[in-house]
C-alpha cells in the first residue's frame, strides 16, 4: 500500500477506469508514438530523410509536411498534412519521378 493513499497504486487506478478511453484497433496507433521532424517537400513532389529521398502518395510539391518513422527501424516513413494522415512514403525511384509530366495547376 502507498502510504499516501493508503492503497496499492494499481487498486487506485483501477477506479480510474471508468473516465480511460482506450482508442479503437487502428492500423495507425502505434504511429501516435513515433518521433517527428517537419520537412519541405520540392517541386518534384519529393523529400530528404536520413540521406535518401521519398515520395509521398500524394502531390505535395512546395507544401511542408510532417513525418512520423519509429527510431528503431527506419523503413517506413509516415506523411502527415495538415495533422492528417496521408500514407507511407516510398523510397524516390528517380527514372519514374524524371517521366511525370508535371502542369502548372500541380496535377500529376
Amino acid at each position: 500500500n502507498h502510504s499516501g493513499i493508503g492503497m496499492s497504486p494499481i487498486n487506485r487506478f483501477a477506479l480510474d477506469m471508468k473516465f480511460i478511453n482506450f482508442l479503437p484497433p487502428n492500423e495507425a496507433n502505434d504511429e501516435l508514438f513515433y518521433a517527428e521532424e517537419e520537412r519541405a517537400v520540392k517541386k518534384d513532389n519529393t523529400f530528404s530523410f536520413k540521406n535518401k529521398r521519398y515520395e509521398p502518395e500524394a502531390d505535395l510539391r512546395s507544401k511542408k509536411i510532417t513525418i512520423r518513422f519509429n527510431r528503431n527501424r527506419i523503413d517506413r516513413v509516415i506523411v502527415y498534412y495538415r495533422n492528417h494522415r496521408v500514407g507511407e512514403a516510398r523510397i524516390l525511384d528517380p527514372v519514374a519521378n524524371s517521366r511525370i509530366i508535371r502542369g502548372k495547376g500541380g496535377s500529376r
